[in-house]
């Protein structure tokens, strides 16, 4: 199970992609290029969404906590997520995965830290740094494991330059975007991910169309995941989620192919912005 950085939050498996159609009736205020991302902590409930045949997850409970905030020279993101999974027998697996990254305002240069644990064994432990040249072009190194290192094509982004690229895009009309992305959230290096536009919604809806960070305009997206160090036809996982024009999403599901984790958003904090 992977759980990939998705810009301020993360990222993570291949199922429902919907005919999702662009609203021609899209106000002219909505396609603006410039993103304006609000730093804010957001807690979420997980469940067991659904469950396709030849899967063995028949319950799944936990939580995830992600922090978006901003400093005077760039974005720092922490993420919490504790999974428990269970089989058709009963027995239950205990998954934790604590993730922080801090990406200059500029996106050329980004540090990460990654511990998972699963059954309370430590599966992964990493950390690093990556930079992009003046020609686009870069590297990730990892200081754990030492010796690691990928070259990130050119065009490559981070997670939260990446959430502000398919914001403009879906303001710009745009439905399929094609990025490169790195954030060291696993060995994988570089991923190719592919995300599709969907229905534009000026405002929300439900309890959330009362808090300012969520009465805004959003988008649902499908993005599929490829680690560009494999040649596969199909991705590793897919995400589908509703994002609003602040990079705030409110719920989303999580897709391995056999199953899915539903999360919703229990709890939103704004959090403060610096005076720079």
């Amino acid at each position: 199970m992977r759980f990939h950085v998705l810009a301020g939050f993360v990222a993570v498996a291949a199922g429902w992609l919907a005919p999702w159609g662009a609203d021609p009736a899209m106000a002219q205020g909505a396609r603006s290029t410039k993103v304006d991302i609000a730093p804010h902590r957001a807690v979420y409930v997980l469940e067991l969404g659904r469950t396709r045949q030849g899967g063995n997850v028949h319950r799944a409970q936990g939580a995830l906590v992600m922090e978006w905030a901003k400093s005077c020279s760039g974005w720092t993101v922490k993420q919490r997520l504790r999974l428990n999974l269970t089989d058709g027998e009963g027995n239950t697996v205990e998954t934790d995965s604590n993730f922080s990254s801090f990406e200059a305002m500029d996106g050329l240069s980004y540090r990460f830290t990654t511990r998972n644990t699963r059954g309370g064994q430590v599966t992964e432990d990493l950390q690093g740094s990556a930079r992009i040249d003046a020609g686009g072009k870069g590297t990730a190194d990892f200081s754990q494991p030492k010796g690691t290192r990928y070259d990130l094509p050119k065009g490559t982004l981070f997670p939260t330059r990446h959430m502000m690229d398919l914001i403009a895009a879906a303001r710009r009309g745009e439905r399929v975007a094609y990025r490169t992305i790195f954030d060291g959230a696993s060995l994988d290096g570089p991923l190719g991910v592919n995300a599709v536009m969907g229905q534009y919604r000026a405002k929300a809806t439900g309890s959330w169309a009362r808090e300012p960070l969520t009465n805004r305009p959003s988008w649902y997206m499908r993005l599929a995941f490829f680690p560009l160090k494999e040649s596969k036809a199909e991705p590793d996982y897919e995400l589908g989620l509703r994002v609003f024009d602040n990079a705030v999403a409110d719920d989303f599901e999580l897709d391995y192919g056999s199953f899915t984790i539903r999360a919703k958003m229990e709890k939103i904090d704004a959090l403060e912005r610096p005076k720079c």
